[in-house]
């Protein structure tokens, strides 16, 4: 087995992880997402009293934080996959142009 084939291996993997985390990403149940919307929204116009819809505010406050910290993670690991498959994709690319050259 040549690098070059192993190399290629490890891009075809690392591109099929990063389809597969894409996909994960994906909103399919839109219409659930709606409805769960919806149930909040409900909610929040129910309240009778200011201090519940604080608390309430607060802890979906801390929730959009705890899921853009999420969404970075896996934003940082997208960035190194995608700069690691530029890297193989240069070497396999100037080992090629090598090969022909010589």
């Amino acid at each position: 087995m040549t690098i070059r084939t192993i190399l290629t291996t490890i891009t075809f993997g690392l591109l099929v992880w990063l389809l597969i985390d894409s996909m994960f990403q994906l909103d399919i149940a839109a219409t659930k997402n709606d409805g769960l919307i919806n149930s909040e929204k409900m909610k929040v116009e129910s309240f009778q009293n200011i201090d519940s819809v604080k608390v309430y505010a607060k802890s979906k406050l801390d929730v959009i934080r705890q899921n853009t910290k999420r969404n970075s993670v896996i934003a940082t690991k997208r960035i190194w996959v995608i700069i690691g498959l530029i890297v193989l994709q240069m070497f396999l690319l100037s080992n090629a142009s090598r090969k022909k050259s010589v």
